[in-house]
């Protein structure tokens, strides 16, 4: 392959409340890969408009992204779902490699907060193996050489209009709408990290000073937590439902309050001050040098909540990035 590779390779039909898959074509590093919604919207028929929902429009218009890699035969690289996560993890996170800022849809549409009209729309959903923020960016770049996985195949859950608005009534035409995926490659020799991203949700059932989140990877090694408080059903980011995380293992005493690092986050320059970090914790293991990433096994953590909505009505959207070895040459 060329050096560099920056192609979109592929393009399908949006299907509302589907799943569009891709099975992607192998070689080189990956940095970046990137899910597009591009195209137009028709929203015409009914009356009500609807509440807005998280991200809302169009970024809820997907649910759920999940990459798959399967390891070729006698592979040394693990495989499986390398990225499971919700796009609004996708998107928040976007935020700490794009200079402090987050970027929904390119023109800022918000089609027309459910109203009736004609959206055209250029949706991005950013995948990022190579991170900007390691002193050796490529050093996590998803390895499809030759040797290392059988097949890559990307799946994007979608919705529709009552995804981004709940009690939208109105008629919607998405066969204007395409799904596509395009990634950005570079060639060059040797081992890479592999990358694993995923996101749970931490239900708040009360108020409590300890509450364990049993659904936090036990294996690898953490780079990186995003925490993101999520308030009643309309999910919106909300500074009141955490107030402080402690994280006890063999190689790491963590003990900070919410503001504690809310401050971190504009020390490191990872978040623009001029920008909104309402709802967003980002807790950075690495700093910049992979060799410090947090084994995930046996830590203990725990958060200090607030429950304001009433029980588990209020959640932690709580996104990882673990990295793990390929197994030594010969074994």
């Amino acid at each position: 392959m060329a050096v560099v590779q920056r192609k979109n390779r592929a393009t399908k039909p949006f299907v509302a409340n589907s799943k569009v898959i891709f099975t992607v074509p192998l070689g080189g590093k990956i940095r970046m890969g990137k899910v597009v919604l591009q195209g137009s919207i028709v929203v015409s028929a009914g009356s009500t408009n609807g509440t807005a929902v998280g991200q809302a429009g169009p970024a809820n218009l997907a649910k759920r992204i999940i990459v798959t890699a399967t390891p070729a035969a006698n592979s040394r690289y693990p495989g499986g779902k390398i990225v499971d996560c919700n796009p609004r993890s996708l998107l928040q996170y976007g935020i700490f490699q794009h200079n402090g800022k987050i970027v929904i849809e390119q023109a800022a549409s918000v089609l027309g907060s459910g109203a009736a009209g004609t959206y055209t729309i250029y949706m991005s959903y950013p995948i990022y193996f190579a991170d900007a923020t390691l002193r050796n960016s490529y050093s996590t770049c998803l390895n499809t050489d030759p040797g290392t996985y059988a097949s890559l195949q990307v799946e994007v859950d979608t919705g529709d209009l009552k995804s981004c608005f709940s009690g939208n009534d109105r008629t919607v035409d998405f066969s204007g709408l395409t799904v596509q995926w395009v990634d950005d490659r570079i060639a060059f020799d040797g081992d890479t990290l592999v990358r694993y991203q995923e996101d749970h949700v931490a239900l708040i059932a009360a108020t409590q000073e300890r509450m364990l989140d049993e659904a936090m990877p036990q294996d690898g090694n953490f780079e990186s937590w995003l925490l993101m408080g999520e308030a009643s059903a309309q999910q919106n980011l909300s500074d009141s439902l955490l107030q402080r995380v402690t994280v006890e293992g063999p190689t790491i005493g963590f003990d900070q309050y919410a503001q504690d690092i809310r401050q971190q986050m504009l020390d490191d320059e990872w978040i623009d001050p001029s920008q909104t970090a309402t709802g967003l914790w980002f807790i950075d293991w690495t700093d910049t040098t992979i060799g410090n990433t947090v084994p995930a096994g046996g830590l203990q953590s725990k958060f200090k909540v607030t429950n304001v909505s009433g029980a588990n009505l209020d959640d932690l959207l709580v996104y990882t990035r673990r990295v793990f070895s390929p197994a030594p040459a010969g074994q």
